[in-house]
């Protein structure tokens, strides 16, 4: 049933009130019409439970905004929504492109720093964020009393004689749901192993993000990525924040995180005052088998105020700096993986020490 309006409802007893679904939840495609966004395909999507976010097949299936009750939980750069006609993949040139969001995928082929691989050179982040998808389906649809809202579509990356590879992203939620299920499969339709460096790149903005905000996660172990994010207490204070400070300079910290008795885990940002007294916060639920690493971007800058929690398969310090060290994953040829990353959105004070003691007997129990 659907959990709406404070109460479980059966799907006759909503029927009787309504004409369509659409009047209380689904999914609506549209086109950006104007800027450096004109022509991207996008989907919006409204769950009934306050939760609202879109998804754009016109690039690589990630999730430029999300919204619940009315309050932003992402971050946009001032790049805002580009067309993958302006990608530049050149050392930084991604960032061009970057408009952040919820969610940008990096992947699949590499994610991280720029750099050179076998004689190859790579940009910042890898392609599939600016890749278009095809065969896209938004399906509506009741299962008995639960109405099931999911947007699919495929994306491919391939350079003839080279790689060959394709990722079908399906996103999936519910009436009534605070969050969403997204899962990946990757394909190598070659017949050689491929570099497999996916990075699901999540960011968090105001006013979810603030100084009253915390990470809470199964932390034990975190490693600075560099001596930058060693200085001014960066991995005692990397779970803290403050308030924005002009030329900051980005610190990120790769977290080992314990996992239950099936491998899953999850990371948080918990918030018990946004501004206003109200408690809002997330998680992210995935599983160390399918996303072993785990990376945090600490970036609370004057005008760009963000924070990444991005689970992937391997840390993002580029393929050939992997390779060096041995720490390059695979995917065989004609393999298939699966990636599943759940976001779910906290509006409670219970709901969020809920997660702080699950985080604890994760540990205690590892």
């Amino acid at each position: 049933m659907a959990f709406i309006l404070g109460k479980n409802w059966k799907k006759s007893e909503l029927l009787s009130f309504i004409g369509d679904p659409s009047q209380i939840a689904g999914a609506k495609p549209f086109e950006y019409t104007e800027g450096k966004a004109q022509g991207v395909r996008g989907v919006s999507v409204n769950t009934g439970s306050g939760l609202h976010f879109s998804i754009l097949p016109g690039r690589g299936m990630d999730i430029p905004e999300a919204y619940f009750k009315g309050t932003a939980l992402n971050f946009t750069s001032g790049t805002g929504i580009t067309s993958p006609v302006y990608y530049e993949e050149p050392g930084l040139g991604w960032l061009r492109s970057f408009y952040a969001g919820l969610l940008t995928t990096c992947g699949i082929t590499n994610s991280g720093a720029p750099g050179v691989d076998m004689g190859e050179p790579f940009g910042i982040h890898g392609r599939v964020a600016n890749a278009a998808a095809e065969n896209i389906c938004v399906d509506q649809r009741w299962d008995g009393d639960e109405f099931i809202i999911s947007i699919k579509g495929m994306i491919r990356e391939a350079k003839a004689l080279f790689e060959n590879l394709s990722l079908t992203r399906t996103i999936e939620t519910r009436l009534g749901w605070k969050g969403f299920r997204l899962t990946d499969v990757i394909v190598n339709n070659g017949f050689e192993p491929q570099p497999l460096l996916m990075l699901y790149h999540f960011n968090f903005g105001f006013p979810l993000l603030g100084p009253n905000a915390k990470i809470v996660c199964p932390v034990i172990d975190t490693e600075p990525r560099d001596e930058e994010a060693k200085k001014d207490r960066g991995v005692q204070d990397c779970f803290k924040f403050q308030e924005p400070v002009e030329g900051y300079a980005e610190k990120v910290f790769f977290h080992d995180l314990a996992v239950d008795s099936k491998g899953n885990t999850f990371a948080a940002l918990l918030n018990k005052d946004i501004g206003d007294g109200t408690p809002l916060g997330i998680v992210l639920r995935f599983n160390k088998k399918e996303a072993p690493a785990f990376t945090q971007w600490k970036m609370p800058r004057k005008g760009f105020y963000v924070l990444g929690l991005e689970p992937g398969t391997a840390v993002p310090l580029g393929r050939g700096r992997l390779r060096e060290l041995n720490k390059l994953p695979f995917i065989e040829g004609q393999e298939s993986r699966s990636i599943t990353v759940e976001f779910e959105v906290l509006e409670t004070s219970e709901e969020m020490e809920s997660i702080e003691k699950e985080a604890d007997r994760i540990v205690k129990n590892y």
